[in-house]
């Protein structure tokens, strides 16, 4: 914040009092035996302390496809150049001078990972603001774009993290040395994005090889808001719309078709979210892909069971099923029917029983009548009994397609609901 305010002042701070020709001879003044080419130094001993900050003021675009990244910012640099003092009395007060940069030197910036083109900052026509200490300050604005790979593995919900990276090149530490001013970027005058969100950003300063460079680390968020509402909900509303066929009564004729029209607009649906959707298979893949596929194999398995309990549903009646499959639909079907037939035939058998012990009497004839009660008792459990094996012994095709209906939904509704369970931990 500090370098930013020095910078205002510099740019808008006045002179008074000074005239035109005060400022072409302190120009003058400046230019005579100075060499652009040549780095300033009293002692070429002693290293150039050049300090760096960047500035950032939006981000420009970031595309996955091509691994580009674009900033538009403002790399400032600053140095002391003792051939660039004066006395202010002597012209006229004057304090700082504007000059173009082709006309001094600077250290010879070059952004090391380019997407296009590699080039130094700035640009012929833009000036240096120097004061009459000596103190240079160069301030290039430019669109920087870069080579970022893209892991977009939690795609929608990535996190991404680019890299501008500058070298004073053909500089060693032994000529110039790099300063950061702050070990985060300046965002004082940062527009946010409506696609992506700043995260962090960190500024450093490597040294390999007794070369340094300057790392200026930019890491975004996506903002998912919009592919949540365009592919994730789309998806998971036509999902569990096309588990509700096995809901529709298997003789209305509509199963079928119902089913295939979903899974049709699940295909035609999926094409165009592709276009969407990062096309790139290294370094990373989207696990949002994995799941979109996980999703149309299911509602394929959806409709694949439809058409097989159609089958099993239209087949003849009089059909016979086989003995292991029959024995399946008594056992797990047939229960509940078992006990509803039980428990109330039961009930009232054990009710009879119940009064003819408490009529109990010691006369013959009241003991005969028990007798009779208990022997109507047991006719009335074989009887149950026998409709119980007579109901497994009608079951048929239909009864077995009717309940293979309920298993399927419960069945394909839980794996629905795993499924979505799932993605949210893996994206969490």
């Amino acid at each position: 914040m500090k370098m930013l305010v020095f910078l205002l002042v510099m740019v808008f701070a006045t002179v008074h009092g000074a005239t035109y020709q005060e400022l072409v001879r302190l120009h003058d003044f400046l230019m005579t035996n100075y060499s652009k080419d040549l780095r300033p130094a009293m002692n070429l001993s002693e290293p150039t302390v050049v300090n760096v900050g960047f500035q950032l003021i939006s981000l420009k675009d970031f595309d996955e496809k091509t691994s580009k990244f674009a900033v538009v910012g403002i790399l400032t640099i600053i140095w002391t150049d003792i051939n660039l003092r004066w006395n202010p009395d002597e012209f006229g007060g004057i304090n700082q001078i504007l000059i173009p940069q082709s006309s001094l030197w600077k250290p010879t910036f070059v952004l090391m990972n380019p997407y296009d083109q590699v080039k130094p900052p700035g640009f012929d026509s833009l000036n240096i603001n120097v004061t009459n200490s000596g103190l240079v300050v160069w301030a290039p604005p430019d669109v920087y774009e870069v080579t970022c790979s893209a892991d977009v593995t939690y795609y929608p919900f990535d996190e991404q993290m680019c890299g501008l990276f500058f070298s004073p090149y053909m500089y060693t530490v032994s000529d110039l040395i790099l300063r950061p001013f702050s070990w985060h970027i300046f965002l004082d005058f940062y527009y946010p994005d409506s696609l992506w969100e700043l995260s962090d950003t960190f500024c450093a300063v490597h040294t390999e090889m007794n070369l340094q460079n300057l790392a200026l680390m930019v890491s975004i968020k996506r903002r998912p808001m919009f592919q949540v509402l365009t592919t994730i909900v789309p998806f998971c509303i036509l999902g569990l719309l096309n588990i509700m066929v096995f809901l529709l009564p298997a003789g209305s004729g509509e199963r079928v078709g119902f089913s295939v029209t979903v899974l049709l607009a699940i295909a035609v649906f999926m094409t165009i979210v592709a276009d969407t959707l990062p096309g790139t298979s290294e370094p990373s893949f989207p696990r949002l892909c994995y799941l979109l596929i996980v999703e149309l194999g299911m509602n394929m398995l959806v409709t694949v069971s439809t058409i097989l309990v159609l089958r099993l549903h239209n087949k003849p009646k009089h059909e016979n099923i086989p003995n292991w499959l029959q024995c399946i639909i008594c056992k797990c079907v047939c229960a509940c029917r078992h006990n509803q037939i039980s428990k109330t035939e039961n009930g009232n058998n054990i009710e009879v029983f119940i009064e003819s012990i408490l009529s109990k009497n010691p006369d013959s004839e009241k003991a005969g009548a028990e007798n009779e009660h208990i022997r109507r008792w047991i006719g009335d459990i074989a009887g149950a009994q026998e409709r119980r094996d007579n109901a497994c012994s009608k079951t048929s095709w239909q009864t077995f397609a009717r309940y293979s209906d309920i298993g399927l939904f419960v069945l394909f509704t839980i794996i629905f609901v795993t499924n979505k369970i799932a993605a949210y931990f893996i994206f969490s």
